[in-house]
């Protein structure tokens, strides 16, 4: 099987390259050096004599999953060289955003034996770290056959997942085999995990890296942010929409109208998934009868500001600091949903829609204690909106949303102890 996956990818280069090209149509930082997806022209490591670890988070989600524990091994192993890899221009911007020159960054190589070969013997790693659901049985292969120790960390696996990797029978089997540790968030994965091949001894549940964020760091970018936006004590309702996708731009916008005629001086700030849709957003906008200006743009918030349009990257939790309730997007439509810890670590009431199988485990929790309007349409969202601004609402959450973060701490000190374990034999 693993042949037939090799001849495969080796035929579907062309097509990997040409899906590139169209890609950086939209999104220019898909061309910026592309050859690096086949491993070759990589940067030259500077002589040292750290070992490389090898950590590859695909997008921006992953690299705020993992960021914790990249900070800790920062400032525990001095004697390592982080190597972080992405998939998406996005992932490559949130890298540098959060760790600059302290690591290293480039593009995941394609997972074709070539590809895979010389980056591992560019890089030669001591170890490798996937986040969340990358299998890449290629590059799981060939580590397991160098004797690299491979660790999927933050480790989930939906229902729906899991089915569709089992349809790939051995592929996908051996690779969930050649892991050496696959460290679960709940015990739904583990299950998931176990009925593509894992074994008991492979599998740990430490739960979600995600609950670690460091608060004291999300403060102060939030006290940061709010310098330059100059919105504190203005005393307006806020309405934050975070990470909406297609199709949920316009609820927000009619739910949006529905609150102002309770709160007519309410803002409403939307942050799109995808920066790269803020053209057809502000469309909307326009047709809605509402005024925007966009957080790119660097123009002041007045008291006539109605809407501001975030179409930057990595500024997202210190705006949840901010509002005065979320709605946590890709809900509404079937995407899955997002994180919505951020915003209740600064006790915030959130609101989401009912697709959200990327956290499921993380929203049952919360419909379990009462810490998430769960909403089905754009008619209850401006219910739950206008309801999410009542004193008594926001006072609840700002004692219960942090309450229940802590309480789920202690994954980073479990994976953490996973990776020197790794390192160390």
């Amino acid at each position: 099987m693993r042949q037939l996956y090799g001849l495969l990818t080796l035929v579907l280069i062309p097509v990997f390259w040409v899906g590139l090209l169209c890609l950086s149509l939209k999104q220019p930082g898909y061309r910026k050096n592309i050859s690096r997806r086949l491993g070759r022209n990589l940067p030259s490591p500077e002589p040292s004599n750290k070992q490389c670890l090898w950590i590859h988070a695909v997008s921006v989600g992953e690299t705020l999953a993992i960021a914790p524990l990249v900070e800790r091994l920062l400032n525990k192993r001095p004697d390592l060289d982080l190597l972080i890899t992405s998939t998406t221009p996005t992932g490559a911007e949130q890298v540098q955003r959060l760790f600059g020159d302290r690591v290293r960054n480039t593009w995941f190589p394609f997972d074709s034996r070539t590809a895979i070969t010389r980056s591992l013997d560019h890089w030669q790693p001591r170890a490798l770290i996937l986040v969340e659901t990358e299998l890449w049985p290629e590059l799981i292969h060939q580590c397991s056959s160098r004797g690299i120790k491979t660790l999927l960390l933050n480790a989930r696996l939906s229902e729906r997942s899991c089915r569709r990797y089992g349809r790939l029978g051995p592929l996908v089997s051996d690779a969930v085999k050649n892991l050496d540790h696959i460290a679960c968030q709940h015990d739904s994965d583990a299950e998931h995990f176990q009925a593509l091949g894992a074994s008991a001894d492979q599998l740990t549940v430490v739960g979600s890296l995600k609950f670690d964020m460091p608060k004291l760091g999300l403060e102060q970018q939030r006290d940061e942010l709010a310098l330059g936006l100059g919105t504190r004590g203005s005393g307006r309702p806020i309405l934050l929409a975070a990470s909406t996708h297609s199709g949920e731009d316009l609820l927000v916008l009619n739910a949006f109208l529905k609150v102002r005629e309770e709160y007519p001086n309410a803002l409403l700030w939307l942050a799109p998934r995808h920066p790269k849709r803020s053209d057809a957003i502000l469309t909307l906008i326009a047709a809605a009868k509402l005024t925007a200006i966009t957080r790119s743009s660097g123009q002041t918030m007045g008291d006539a500001t109605e809407i501001l349009l975030i179409d930057t990257l990595g500024e997202l939790p210190a705006f949840m600091g901010l509002a005065s309730a979320v709605f946590v997007g890709g809900s509404l439509v079937e995407h899955g949903g997002h994180n919505p810890l951020e915003a209740l670590i600064f006790g915030k009431p959130v609101i989401s829609g009912h697709f959200t199988t990327n956290f499921a485990n993380v929203y049952q929790a919360l419909e379990a204690e009462d810490l998430v309007t769960v909403i089905s349409d754009g008619d209850a969202l401006a219910e739950a909106l206008s309801q999410s601004l009542k004193l008594q609402h926001r006072e609840r959450y700002a004692i219960e949303g942090p309450r229940f973060v802590d309480q789920h701490r202690g994954a980073l000190d479990a994976q953490y102890a996973i990776v020197e374990t790794a390192l160390a034999d």
